[in-house]
Formats: C-alpha cells, sequence, structure tokens
C-alpha cells in the first residue's frame, strides 16, 4: 500500500518540527505545487492522494492499535513481529525510532498536511472556475473530513481520554489547520482544543457538502460528517447531541441484511452492503490487517481470543468471520475447519479465497455503529430513552441471531445493566474495525485481558499512563516545543 503515496502531493515545508521531524522540507518549490493545482484535474489527482493515504492510516496503523492494544485479541508472538508485540504488552518506548507510536503519528499528520494543501493552493479554483464551484468544494469538504478524522484519530491515541481532566486541559495533539512557515514550530493544544478544531471542521465540511447525497460509500459526503460528528459527541460525553447525530444517519440508511452480512466483508470487490456510510476502496491493493489476520500466511499473527470467541451464542451469524476453512484443489471450499483466526477481512470470491485480489475496503463508519452509539448515549444521557436503546442492541442482535427483533430476549435491571450489554454487543459487532481499545479508554474503564492471553501485560488500570502512545523521541528533538506524555522518561518495566 505505500507505494500508493507515490500519488501524493507533499507541502512545501510541513509541519517544522524541525526539516528532521516527522514531515519534511519536500524538494519542490511553491510554484510548482501551486502548478500542481492549477486546475481541477490536479485537485482531484489530491484528492485521490488523499484518500489513499487515510487507507494507509486507518489499515495499517489505527485497526491494528485499537485491536491488539485490547482484550480481544491474542497475538501468536511465534509469528508476530516486534513491533506487534510491543503495542500487545504496552512496551513502547519514546525512544524507538520505528513501530506504531513514531509511524501512526508520522502518518497522521502526512494526511493533515495534504488535507491543508488542497485546502489552501485549491481555493484559487474558486475564482478560476466558478461554473464547478460544487466540485470544488467537494474536495474542500473532503479535506476537512480527513484533517478532523485524523486529528480526532491522534488525540485517542496519544492523549488521555476526553475525560481526564474536568475540562479536558490536558495535553492533545497539535491540531494543525494551516500550512506553517519554513521556521514554524508548532505547540501540543489542549484536548479540548483538538476536539473544537474536529467539530469546527466536521461542521464545515456538512455546510460545503450541502444536498449532496452520493449513494456510494466510497465517497464522503455529508451523511459520513454527521456520522463521524456522533461519534465524537459520543467520546465528548454529549449524549444527547451523539443520539440526535446518530438518528438522523439511521433514518437515512438501512442496515445490511442478514444474508448479505459475511459478504459485506468478505466480498468488497462486489458487495459493500447497504449499510455502509464510509469505507476506503482498495482496489487491487494489499492490506495490512487482512495479511496479518490470514490463516494462509505463515506471518498471520492475531487470533481472536477464546473466551471472547465462546461469547457469541449459536446461530450468531458474526462468528462465521472467525472461521476459516481450507479448500480442495479444485478452489472449492471443503467445509473442514482449518482454523479460528482474525480473518473477517480475508477476500473471498464467491466462497474461495481470492489470492490475486486481497481487497479488503476497511469500514471507517456503518449503521450499526450509529445504533450502538445511540444505544449508549440514551443509556448514559440524563432522562434517557432506556426503551430506546433496548430497542437499538435488540436490532443489532436480531440480525445477528436471524431472528426477529420481538424474539430477542435482554435482561437488565438498570440503565449500567443495559449499558454493559451494549459494549458488550459493540465488542462483537465492530470486533476488528478499530474501536475495542479506544471504547475503554473513552469510559475510563480498566483494560482486563482474560487469563488466556498471551500478552506479558494482562491488566491495565486506569488512568494508566499507556493509555496514551508516547511521542516519539526524534519529534521531541526535532521542536523543543513538544511535550511527552507522563510516564516516558525512559525504558519501563511493567507492573
Amino acid at each position: 500500500m505505500k507505494n500508493y503515496k507515490a500519488f501524493i502531493l507533499a507541502a512545501t515545508c510541513l509541519i517544522s518540527f524541525g526539516c528532521t521531524s516527522f514531515l519534511k522540507v519536500d524538494t519542490l518549490g511553491k510554484s510548482t505545487i501551486g502548478g500542481f493545482f492549477s486546475d481541477i484535474d490536479g485537485l482531484r489527482s489530491a484528492g485521490t492522494g488523499l484518500h489513499y493515504l487515510m487507507l494507509d492510516f486507518v489499515d495499517d496503523e489505527l485497526f491494528f492499535i485499537g485491536e491488539v492494544a485490547a482484550d480481544k485479541t491474542n497475538v501468536l508472538r511465534i509469528n508476530a513481529d516486534l513491533e506487534e508485540t510491543k503495542i500487545f504488552d504496552f512496551d513502547n518506548l519514546a525512544e524507538d525510532t520505528a513501530g506504531y507510536p513514531r509511524t501512526t503519528w508520522k502518518s497522521g499528520y502526512e494526511i493533515c498536511t495534504n488535507a491543508n494543501n488542497i485546502l489552501t493552493y485549491g481555493k484559487p479554483l474558486l475564482e478560476k472556475y466558478p461554473e464547478s464551484k460544487d466540485i470544488i468544494n467537494s474536495h474542500f469538504a473532503y479535506a476537512l473530513f480527513a484533517r478532523a478524522y485524523i486529528i480526532f484519530c491522534l488525540t485517542n491515541i496519544y492523549a488521555q481520554c476526553y475525560g481526564y481532566t474536568p475540562d479536558a486541559s490536558h495535553l492533545g495533539v497539535v491540531p494543525i489547520d494551516h500550512i506553517p512557515g519554513f521556521d514554524e514550530t508548532l505547540k501540543r493544544s489542549s484536548v479540548a482544543d483538538c476536539y473544537s478544531m474536529v467539530i469546527r471542521d466536521l461542521e464545515e465540511a456538512l455546510r460545503l457538502f450541502g444536498s449532496d447525497s452520493c449513494p456510494d460509500p466510497h465517497y464522503i459526503n455529508g451523511l459520513a460528517c454527521e456520522a463521524l460528528l456522533a461519534r465524537v459527541m459520543l467520546y465528548k460525553g454529549e449524549f444527547a447531541r451523539a443520539s440526535e447525530l446518530a438518528s438522523k444517519v439511521i433514518e437515512a440508511k438501512s442496515l445490511t441484511p442478514r444474508e448479505d452480512y459475511v459478504n459485506m466483508f468478505r466480498k468488497a470487490q462486489d458487495v459493500t452492503g447497504s449499510e455502509a456510510i464510509l469505507r476506503l476502496n482498495s482496489y487491487n491493493m494489499t492490506c495490512t490487517i487482512g495479511n496479518k489476520c490470514n490463516p494462509t500466511w505463515s506471518t498471520s499473527a492475531l487470533i481472536p481470543e477464546d473466551s471472547f470467541l465462546a461469547s457469541f451464542e449459536s446461530g450468531d451469524i458474526r462468528r462465521e468471520l472467525y472461521t476459516y476453512y481450507a479448500e480442495e484443489a479444485d478452489g472449492e471450499q471443503f467445509t473442514g475447519l482449518v482454523a479460528t483466526r482474525c480473518c473477517k477481512y480475508i477476500p473471498f470470491k464467491d466462497g474461495v479465497e481470492d489470492k490475486l485480489n486481497r481487497r479488503c475496503d476497511p469500514f471507517v463508519l456503518r449503521v450499526s455503529e450509529m445504533y450502538l452509539i445511540r444505544a449508549e448515549a440514551e443509556c448514559r444521557r440524563e432522562g434517557g430513552n432506556l426503551q430506546l436503546a433496548a430497542d437499538d442492541l435488540k436490532t443489532i442482535r436480531a440480525r445477528a441471531l436471524g431472528k426477529d427483533k420481538a424474539e430477542v430476549a435482554i435482561k437488565w435491571d438498570s440503565s449500567s445493566d443495559l449499558d454493559r450489554l451494549i459494549q458488550e454487543e459493540k465488542a462483537k459487532e465492530l470486533y476488528l474495525e478499530g474501536h475495542r481499545f479506544f471504547d475503554i479508554k473513552r469510559r475510563q474503564e480498566d483494560l482486563i485481558r482474560p487469563a488466556g492471553s498471551t500478552s506479558l501485560l494482562k491488566t491495565l488500570k486506569y488512568p494508566d499512563y499507556r493509555f496514551a502512545l508516547p511521542i516519539n523521541q526524534l519529534e521531541m528533538e526535532a521542536n523543543v516545543n513538544i511535550i511527552q506524555n507522563d510516564g516516558y522518561t525512559g525504558r519501563k518495566t511493567l507492573d
């Protein structure tokens, strides 16, 4: 996937955490960049590049951290590389020059930089091509969405959760909203300020999209903005607003029918799924998360935790996504079970693994999440509609079990009981979509791994400093204004 970065136009001088920092000075001059954005084709090319950078970030970084750092996945240490085990064991060191803390920061800010390029260098096109105003604004909206999404993700990764301090005044990341000057250095802002930028960008993107209602989920539109805003508001603790936004999305999109559920993930080249709000097109590209989970690959390192698999009820169709069957010599599937793996995204063609086109098209946003957001928000907001929350939970569970909603029984005596059931359902429904670790963290819960976990660290009690990844030492050396997260003063030992 990294090869697709050739499509990306780099900035003249990106965030200048020094020229040796994660974003370096490009050899192109400003005039060359201005020339690139001299027409709409250049703007479209920049948008294409931004898309593939987003795909790279979600597939290579976000999904992996969100799952491996959580409690539902084991790492086969014999096959795993050092980067995987460091995330799994929370052995992330500021002085490590490679690995996820470094590459995730770098990849995230590459996206921000390219989004800022579009927003800055694309502005003259509005005057040059007034007849194409809607097309140009849609690219601006896309860039705003991308920037908002990445700053939101980076804040979740490198900062403690929003509620860590009463006013969210603790350190977030760098909410870069412009192209800095060559010698400009920037500082980390508060989590509150980072969220404010995210919300502002999404609201402006929503305004620019206007009535745009592109039905293809591989393209961002206003509905994706509302869906992401619903997630942001849930993370921020504005539950009434989160429920309101999730409801708007639910009214606009339907759930994928049960009969298409597995193929929604396994046959991305043919089936998008009616509930897809945004999924990133991986056309003819190798997906990292698919490879790390692929039981046919010797380097396959990730497996679902045994107790997690056992929690699925009989007949739950989602369990099929973690079952791999072998192929006979003629290429047809037979029923002999080979392995249980995190094989949600292994591409299949007509029931058989497609080894030539390993397309995964990872989901960024889908309607199932909106039901679960609304359910949790109604549980947790003052005066919330608990019956609506229970009905939303039943809706997700009914599809999974192949039952009518009226046939699904859930037992709860309080809002906290119902909230717990919703989180259990979310862990099943959105497994391997990069949510679990961040859900535990935002809810200020302890991370408790089962006894069978292969991790060297079984428990991470909130608010342990390791809930926030370290800022890489190279970034701090390049910019003395960057403050390291608490706890990362050197090589640490497990408690």
